[in-house]
């Protein structure tokens, strides 16, 4: 799969106060015919005491479904039945379910049976890109963006459709709230998907823009500067999160 992907996270600078792990998790891999990148951010309040391994789980299952559709082996057929699954909502459903079934066995290997597993314990949000052969799949479910660049501006593929609470894999009914999009396979494409922490960072678009060119620009120069950004590029975001939102950051950039 001819795709470039960067990505880097950091703890955010609030739960560096309090000595607390990320509660994001980021994951992605290329294959022989296809490439997935997968972020999810699990909920802060005390509450969601074990979100930092419900986003964990969440990526897993989306690594899990996309198993079912034996994409190395026959990428075209693939391709066909994972779209017309997710058109008829098929996907959605599954990805919940296996999200809670792994959930269910994380939950009960550190509690005896005669606890009452609670999903708000690993409360997290989930968002995904996959690149087939002739589309790329879009996903969202929660505050997280997926920002695509069209000319010379980004734009944000979903709008959202969170009101009181951030939608959540914990919901019994997340299903409903789950979006997505399929594009065709475009020969020159740069993508940003991040959790909501980096976003929130910026006072402003053009900041935002800003910083998004800059690191393209560097992914992009040649292989020593290229090298140098991913070694710098975690301290890099624990400084964006200090001066900013103050939370954890996942981030993943895509480009050919």
């Amino acid at each position: 799969m001819e795709v470039n992907i960067f990505g880097e996270g950091a703890v955010g600078y609030k739960n560096i106060v309090k000595s607390s792990s990320s509660q994001d998790f980021f994951l992605y891999k290329k294959y022989k015919n296809y490439a997935v990148c997968t972020v999810a951010d699990g909920h802060s309040m005390d509450v969601f005491k074990y979100s930092h391994i419900g986003s964990y789980l969440a990526c897993q299952s989306v690594f899990e479904i996309l198993k079912t559709y034996k994409l190395n082996e026959d990428i075209e057929k693939g391709e066909q039945n994972f779209i017309c699954d997710l058109k008829n909502k098929k996907v959605q459903n599954d990805i919940k379910n296996k999200w809670r079934d792994l959930v269910y066995r994380e939950f009960y290997k550190r509690n005896y049976k005669v606890y009452k597993l609670d999903y708000m314990l690993f409360g997290t949000t989930l968002s995904f890109v996959i690149f087939l052969k002739e589309y790329i799949v879009f996903f969202n479910l929660g505050d997280s963006s997926i920002l695509i660049k069209e000319d010379k501006d980004y734009v944000n593929l979903f709008k959202n459709n969170n009101f009181k609470f951030v939608n959540s894999l914990a919901l019994y009914n997340c299903e409903e709230k789950m979006q997505y999009s399929i594009l065709k396979m475009n020969k020159d494409f740069k993508l940003v998907i991040s959790t909501d922490g980096f976003i929130n960072s910026f006072e402003t678009y053009y900041k935002l823009k800003s910083e998004l060119d800059r690191t393209f620009q560097i992914l992009e120069k040649d292989i020593f500067s290229n090298r140098y950004l991913r070694n710098i590029y975690k301290k890099h975001l624990s400084n964006i999160s200090k001066y900013g939102s103050k939370d954890d950051i996942s981030i993943i950039y895509i480009y050919n």
